[in-house]
């Protein structure tokens, strides 16, 4: 009991503690993420030193033709996406009813613009 009241009284004291554990937290896990990276590195630096001809040559030509492969699949998706939400009409009935009117009205060149 004695501690929960001294630390209601010391309040700054509670905050002081809970930054600095949190800063200690912080810092742990920067290190396991940079522990991480070099681990990954490593990796890749295996890689290229087992096979670095094969390396060179197949692969800027496989992630060419895979970026042209991939723009070529999206770009078409785009495009059905936007000409479906082109195709679509608002929800609300005000809006809908202000649209229809401006198409099936009489055109603007034959409504008077009011000059004052």
């Amino acid at each position: 009991m004695a501690l929960i009241e001294w630390l209601l009284n010391n309040i700054f004291v509670v905050f002081i503690l809970a930054a600095f554990v949190s800063w200690v937290g912080k810092r742990m896990k920067a290190g396991e993420e940079t522990i991480e990276r070099k681990q990954q590195q490593e990796k890749q630096q295996e890689q290229e030193q087992k096979s670095p001809v094969m390396m060179a040559e197949v692969e800027p030509r496989t992630r060419r033709s895979m970026k042209k492969e991939q723009e070529q699949m999206i770009a078409p998706q785009r495009a059905e996406e936007q000409r479906v939400e082109r195709r679509k009409l608002p929800k609300h009935p005000l809006v809908q009813g202000v649209i229809f009117s401006e198409v099936l009205g009489p055109p603007r060149a034959k409504r008077p613009f009011g000059r004052k």
